[in-house]
Order: structure tokens, then C-alpha cells, then sequence
């Protein structure tokens, strides 16, 4: 465990997570620094907060005091990459980030989940089906370092883990870990994917004999993964960080929603099967959970399932921790029905797996998608192959549109709208699909920080225009 107790601690980023590191890592007898190179005025809050508790804390820029300190804690928006955290590790300081502090604070062991798409679904899903032994944090919007030390005894920490939080782990080994699947993303964070998927394999590089690792059978890259840690041969990582030694592998349990496997869970002839020895139990039937829609959301229900099953929660838990699911806020979120149309926000699908998946689901009905953004460098092909397949209309916006709307016309034939603003599109969308019925669907494949703040002020503007509408 990391002793804080008069320590000279810098902690970058005042978000959530750094002002919950400030007011931890303070309580626990370190010396606290804060630094975000955002103006005064843009942080009166955490400013106030600081004050408040008594923290020491710059703005505006980063400067060499950092470099000072006996250890520097970073916020999952600061990337290990930046130059002042190059020069403190040559300086031979330690640069971690929440989860790894988070984690060797915590009392209870972490039940981890991380991939491109799926994360939070899969995290929630768990969090149920294990009841009042688990609390539920992470990337999911708490911040891990404030939630661990009200997990119950003998319980977990169910933990959503992103590639920018695991970049900044050193020791970190959590006692079940699900890998989702990986696709491309954060490639404006991330100089290649290379660097991605060495970030997300560090979920694993721990991890022992007493352990269990879980990947997706169905996704390339997590196979790879999964036989990267089998071979015992993940990617390395930054120097400045120690590399991992073990005398044992985790145990590997793997999911599909095509076909049975080895070990693990899968789906087929309508039911969820779970095998985990010589025997393959029918465990869960397939019916009934409206609030998990399309194929995506089977498969993360089977990584959940695998979780509960190990750790020996009964098949009524799980079937009512199924039933009760609404999809969560701007992921594939029912928000308004209006005549014969619903309006389906999707905000938080920023990448092209995602909204393929997204547009799979509604595959028998009309079909309306608003998408485009801030480009992330994504190759958009196989999201203009699944629009031109499943859509009727394509309505762009934001700085996207262009490049959106060139791939998708080298794909095939569908009508292409443009509109100014998402309250244009929204109406748009109407008028399309009023008369027949259908889906108008907001899943935009692209961050929303070239016209909002963030994709869930995109989220709830998406609902507030729908339900404006015949208003």
C-alpha cells in the first residue's frame, strides 16, 4: 500500500477524479499540489473545493514545481506522453494514475472491465447480479478513489476501466478482469492502436494462478490478447514503469455469442450456457430483457454471467439482475415516442464498432441516423458499409460531415441530409419518419467537443429537441 503519509504529492487534472485524489491523499497526511492548466475562471468550483479543504494548487499552465514533488498522480485526461511527465520519469518519479492508487487503497479486491465498447453495460450488469457484495465505480462517472473504502467486507469493487486510467497502473491486479473487445478509439489520444492495445493488455499484466481473465471469443483482438497472456508475452510498456513478474498465469475463461467454447459462457438456440468443468449448464434463457437490445448486448450479458457464475450467484439472481437493466444514460437510451417514431440517444457511441453494432439492432425498422462531430481519424468504411445496409437517411453534422459523407457515398446509395445544428436534425429526422413510423437515431461515431462540451450535454440537447417536438 502507498504510504502517503508526509509525502509531497502532485496531483495533475482537477476534474473528479483529481479533486478526489486532493481531498483522499490530503486526509491520509500527504502534502497535496494541484495543477490544471485551465483558467481560474473556467475552475471556480474546484478552486472553491481546494480552498476549502485546505489544498495547495496552481492554474493556467504546469509548471516546474511538479518536478519537486516525491510522486505525481495523474487524471485520466492527462496522457502519459506529456513532456512534463517525461521529464519526471527520467528524474526517476513515480507517475501513476487513480486506479492504481485506488487499488492499493482498497480493502476489497476489483472486479476490472475495459475494452472499446461494452464497458459500462458489462460493469452495471455485474454490479447487479452480485447484489450487496459489490459497489460500483470508475469510469462509469465515480471516481474509484473516493467509492473503495465503502465497499463491503468480503466484496468488490466492480471497476470500468479505460485505456487512458490503465496507461498509469504499475501494480494493479485485479482478481477478475473482462477484456470486451478492442476496435479503434482514442487515436487523437493514442499516437497508434499499437499503443492502445499495449494500454488495455496492462489489465492483465499482473495478474496470477489465483486470478481470472475473461475475453471475447468473437473479437480479433481480444483473442490476440488472450493468447498474448497465454504465451505469457503481452506488450511492454513505458520505461518508468516496472516491468511485471510472475511465476503463474491467471485462470482464462472466454465468451461468444457465435458458437460454444472450452470454457466460459456463450449463446445459442436462445439461451446462455455457462461450462466451467466437464459439464455445460443451460443457465439463463433469453427472453424478456427489453432493456438489452442486439446481439452486442447478449455478449455482454454473457461476460457478466461468467463473473456470477464463478462466483457462485444463483440463476434467478442473474435472470432478475437481466430483467430489471435499462439501457444507461445516451447508450442506446429510449428517451421519446411520438406517433409511431421513438427517438433513440445514443450519445456516448463515439467510435464506428460501436454505432455498427447501434445500427444492427434496428435493422427491421425505418431508420434515420444523425451522426458526425469532432473526427477522431477513425476509417469510417465499415460504418458507411452498415449505413448504407440498414438506413434510409443519413443527417450530418459538425466537423465530420465531409469526410462522413464521402465514404459513405463511395459505399452505396442512401439519402444524405445536411443540418447546422442537432435541433435541425432532430426535426429533420421528424418529418422524415412521421408519416411510416421508425427510429430516429442519434449514435454519432465521432466526439461531440467540436459543438459541445461533452457527449452527454450532446446526450440530453438530443432528448430535450425530441421531446419539443408537436409541442
Amino acid at each position: 500500500m502507498i504510504d502517503f503519509s508526509n509525502k509531497d504529492v502532485a496531483i495533475l487534472g482537477m476534474g473528479k477524479s483529481g479533486l478526489a485524489l486532493a481531498k483522499e491523499i490530503s486526509e491520509r497526511g500527504g502534502n497535496v499540489f494541484v495543477s490544471d492548466t485551465r483558467s481560474a475562471e473556467e475552475l471556480q468550483e474546484a478552486i472553491a473545493f481546494l480552498q476549502e479543504i485546505g489544498v495547495d494548487f496552481e492554474v493556467g499552465s504546469h509548471s516546474d514545481r511538479l518536478l519537486q514533488k516525491d510522486m505525481i498522480i495523474i487524471s485520466p485526461g492527462v496522457s502519459v506522453h506529456h513532456p512534463l511527465l517525461e521529464k519526471a520519469r527520467e528524474k526517476g518519479l513515480k507517475v501513476l494514475g487513480e486506479v492504481e492508487v485506488a487499488w492499493q487503497l482498497s480493502p476489497v479486491p476489483f472486479i476490472a472491465v475495459t475494452g472499446t465498447n461494452g464497458k459500462s453495460t458489462t460493469v452495471t450488469l455485474i454490479d447487479r447480479m452480485l447484489g450487496n457484495r459489490s459497489i460500483l465505480a470508475g469510469n462509469i462517472g465515480t471516481p474509484l478513489v473516493s467509492e473503495v473504502a465503502h465497499a463491503p467486507a468480503n466484496g468488490f469493487v466492480v471497476a470500468e476501466v479505460s485505456s487512458f486510467q490503465l496507461e498509469s497502473v504499475e501494480y494493479f491486479q485485479p482478481k477478475i478482469a473482462i477484456l470486451t473487445n478492442v476496435t479503434p478509439d482514442h487515436l487523437d489520444r493514442h499516437p497508434n492502436l499499437q499503443e492502445y492495445f499495449a494500454a488495455k493488455a496492462r489489465l492483465f499484466a499482473r495478474m496470477d494462478r489465483s486470478d481470472l481473465a475473461i475475453f471475447s471469443d468473437d473479437d480479433p483482438q481480444a483473442v490476440r490478447m488472450r493468447k498474448l497472456l497465454e504465451d505469457d508475452n503481452l506488450p511492454s510498456w513505458l520505461t518508468g514503469y516496472a516491468k511485471p513478474k510472475r511465476d503463474s498465469l491467471p485462470q482464462i475463461m472466454t465468451f461468444s455469442v457465435q458458437h460454444p467454447v472450452e470454457r466460459g459462457a456463450w449463446f445459442s438456440d436462445g439461451w446462455l450456457w455457462y461450462k466451467n468443468g466437464d459439464k455445460a449448464e443451460k443457465a439463463i434463457e433469453w427472453r424478456g430483457f427489453a432493456g438489452l437490445p442486439g446481439i452486442h448486448n447478449i455478449a455482454n450479458a454473457l461476460a457478466a454471467l461468467i463473473v456470477a457464475k464463478y462466483l457462485q450467484i444463483n440463476n434467478d439472481d442473474i435472470r432478475e439482475a437481466l430483467s430489471v437493466h435499462k439501457p444507461l444514460h445516451y447508450r442506446m437510451e429510449e428517451v421519446h415516442r411520438l406517433g409511431k417514431v421513438r427517438f433513440i440517444n445514443d450519445s456516448k457511441a463515439t467510435n464506428v464498432s460501436s454505432v455498427v453494432s447501434s445500427l444492427e439492432s434496428f435493422k427491421d425498422e425505418p431508420l434515420a441516423l444523425i451522426a458526425g462531430g469532432k473526427d477522431k481519424g477513425f476509417d469510417f468504411t465499415p460504418l458507411g458499409e452498415a449505413i448504407v445496409k440498414y438506413c434510409q437517411w443519413l443527417i450530418l453534422i459538425g466537423e465530420a460531415a465531409d469526410r462522413l459523407e464521402k465514404t459513405v457515398r463511395d459505399c452505396g446509395e442512401v439519402e444524405i441530409i445536411r443540418a447546422k445544428s442537432l435541433q435541425e436534425a432532430v426535426e429533420i429526422g421528424w418529418s422524415r419518419l412521421k408519416d411510416e413510423g421508425g427510429v430516429l437515431l442519434l449514435s454519432p461515431a465521432c466526439s461531440s467537443f467540436d459543438m459541445f462540451k461533452n457527449a452527454e450535454e450532446r446526450g440530453a440537447l438530443f432528448s430535450e429537441y425530441a421531446r419539443s417536438l408537436g409541442s
